[in-house]
């Protein structure tokens, strides 16, 4: 994925996920295609998130076709929610198994931070805007 100049202020890029810095405040996760969130790669992610905002702010995740999230990681996210620059999330699904995914992991780990679901990107981004960025 390339930085797009007119919408984002940084970009750190690892073999799974994209973290870009929008000009509007707002941190965009791409989980790339066919990724498995391990441990691992949610200790990589959070290094990724840090190296693209200093302050915490709102973040907007999507992911690519075919990504899933180890049991080990569903557990551990609540445990790295403190280290996190995450105020709020908003997850963008773009399929049924994307959304069963999303659905099944903030009903059983649940976040301390206001998190909320939406099938497009543009309602995800607009909530951010009015709900945490005024």
């Amino acid at each position: 994925m390339l930085l797009n100049h007119n919408r984002y202020v940084s970009q750190v890029e690892t073999d799974d996920v994209v973290v870009s810095l929008r000009k509007d405040g707002i941190v965009h996760v791409y989980i790339k295609p066919n990724v498995h969130i391990t441990v691992e790669v949610q200790l990589r992610m959070l290094e990724a998130y840090h190296q693209a905002t200093d302050i915490p702010r709102p973040f907007v995740f999507e992911a690519g076709e075919f990504t899933s999230i180890s049991k080990e990681a569903r557990l551990n996210a609540v445990k790295l929610e403190e280290q996190s620059p995450i105020i709020a999330t908003a997850i963008v699904v773009k399929n049924l198994g994307q959304r069963i995914i999303a659905d099944y992991y903030y009903k059983f780990n649940k976040p301390k931070s206001p998190l909320k679901i939406f099938t497009r990107s543009e309602e995800a981004i607009l909530w951010l805007n009015e709900e945490f960025l005024g």
